[in-house]
């Protein structure tokens, strides 16, 4: 007897003999066959292009890039910015920009008296367009981010594997020490990052034109990172890449000099070079320094071994798991640059929240991938992948400013709500004018930077981390038309010179003093000038 096919239609069914049944069929002991017809049905096609290594370090980079791009945003939004050393960079690409004095009032220096770092000309042209502050901070978001993409490409070169490589930009999108100068005021030699990493890839191809390039944008962030550029040039000739690594290290070492010996003392004559007092203790002048640093070397030997840098030490290191002692020689790459951190006497080198940090990371993270590349046993590569993964997390749960270290994160060192204090400031710089002259609080002034005269409170009446020494340069109390002031940040002798300022009989009148910001304007005089 014929089956039921289940895909017979329905009229068919009915023009079937009761018979046919199946209670019928089994009493009469027939075996009722049931076939049924199951069409073949194929799984829809699911793409995996977002799983693609490239895809998923591309979608790192933009969530490293939105995260923490918006709350840098808020950061300079809500006055968690300062005029060192955002409002001094700030000021000096704007007056760059518009072809005005080079002397910067935020810190009482010429241009290139600060530091010598010409690759902010670069960003002239956006500032022609209105940037500012915000601007700066993505920029320098999107730098150190930027770094991800050639450590992973060398990362491909010595694993292997697009896959395992993908563990080296998470470390260090996850890196502690680049979140915290993410949340740090911009600073030029971010900049210097990307071409740094990029010099040593091109340099590891011999591709040398694009290597020139990238050394020369390195050298054009700071004058101390020809130092970084040298020590290149010294793991090239330990590689015997002698040719290229001598020039190297010629060109970084004359760049240096110049930079140090004839630009910047000609930007301030007749004063001490600026900054010999971090090196102090090794001698008062440029050659006198060198000198004892290479006749005494304990001196460094006693620096490195203090016990109040192990804990900078710590943070280093813990976060890659340790991992860039399999490539020792590497570490070449950070060593003048470690030096001047732990030799400085100001201390603050020496943390990893400061710029001062750039090409020790970046060295370390290449030394790290060129020891894992020495790993050959697959699953070797994979437990040390596994590891570096794992410290990145905990170290960053430990020691970063992100919200995975919610201890840091809700402690106040991003501004992430405006206060009252902050809104009312918002709302008095409408009423300055814009080409003012400014005495402003520390966390205000990079609010007001586009302008030719700008000081930090109390500057110009007491000199306060201005100039170079007493009268250089001179200015004086009549400088500034304007004050806005934090009035509950200010020391016992800055009230009283408010008060004397803004009393009755003084030369400011008061125009608002509500929520702790106090905004006043000279008398008789043209405010706008």
């Amino acid at each position: 007897m014929g089956g039921v096919n289940v895909g017979d239609s329905p009229d068919d069914a009915t023009d079937r003999p009761a018979s046919s049944a199946p209670e019928e069929s089994v009493a009469s002991g027939r075996v009722l066959e049931i076939r049924l017809r199951v069409p073949r049905v194929r799984p829809p096609s699911i793409s995996y292009e977002w799983v693609k290594p490239r895809v998923v370090l591309a979608t790192m980079i933009a969530l490293y890039v939105a995260y923490f791009g918006v709350l840098t945003w808020a950061q300079q939004s809500n006055f968690g910015t300062f005029d060192f050393d955002l409002g001094i960079f700030d000021q000096q690409i704007w007056l760059a920009a518009h072809h005005l004095n080079a002397l910067g009032t935020v810190r009482g220096l010429p241009l290139w008296a600060n530091h010598v770092n010409p690759v902010i000309y670069l960003l002239v042209p956006f500032y022609w367009l209105g940037a500012g502050p915000h601007f700066l901070y993505l920029v320098q978001v999107a730098a150190i981010a930027s770094v991800a993409v050639p450590l992973y490409q060398l990362a491909r070169a010595r694993l292997h594997s697009d896959r395992l490589a993908l563990v080296v930009p998470f470390a260090w999108l996850l890196y502690p020490a680049n979140e915290w100068m993410t949340w740090w005021a911009f600073h030029p030699e971010y900049l210097a990052l990307p071409a740094f990493v990029y010099a040593y890839w091109f340099a590891d191809r011999h591709r040398w034109w694009p290597y020139w390039v990238c050394v020369a944008l390195v050298l054009s962030t700071k004058e101390d990172a020809a130092l970084a550029v040298i020590a290149l040039g010294a793991l090239l000739l330990a590689r015997r890449q002698t040719r290229v690594a001598l020039a190297t290290i010629g060109v970084a070492a004359a760049w240096f000099v110049i930079s140090v010996r004839v630009i910047m003392p000609l930007a301030t004559p007749n004063a001490t070079q600026i900054y010999l007092y971090m090196y102090s203790q090794f001698g008062s002048s440029f050659w006198s320094i060198l000198v004892n640093i290479v006749r005494h070397p304990s001196h460094i030997v006693n620096a490195i071994f203090t016990w109040s840098h192990v804990h900078y030490y710590e943070q280093l290191a813990l976060p890659l798991g340790l991992l860039f002692v399999l490539s020792p020689v590497t570490l070449i790459l950070v060593v003048p640059t470690f030096l001047l951190n732990v030799a400085n006497n100001q201390g603050y080198p020496a943390d990893i929240r400061f710029q001062y940090t750039t090409f020790i990371a970046t060295g370390l993270f290449i030394a790290m991938i060129e020891g894992l590349g020495r790993v050959t046993r697959r699953g070797l590569l994979v437990l040390a992948s596994l590891v570096l993964a794992g410290a990145s997390l905990i170290t960053n749960a430990t020691y970063s400013p992100s919200s995975l270290n919610q201890r840091v994160f809700n402690s106040g060192v991003w501004a992430l709500q405006p206060s009252a204090q902050s809104r009312e400031a918002t709302k008095l710089l409408r009423r300055i004018p814009a080409n003012a002259a400014v005495s402003a609080s520390y966390n205000i002034e990079p609010h007001l930077t586009h302008r030719d005269r700008i000081y930090t409170w109390p500057n110009p009446w007491v000199r306060s981390n201005y100039g170079v020494g007493a009268g250089q340069p001179p200015e004086s109390g009549t400088d500034a038309n304007y004050l806005l002031v934090f009035t509950s940040e200010n020391t016992s002798s800055q009230l009283a010179l408010l008060h004397r300022l803004t009393r009755p009989r003084g030369p400011f009148r008061v125009l608002a003093d509500r929520h702790g910001v106090l905004l006043a304007v000279r008398k008789g005089r043209d405010a706008a000038g």
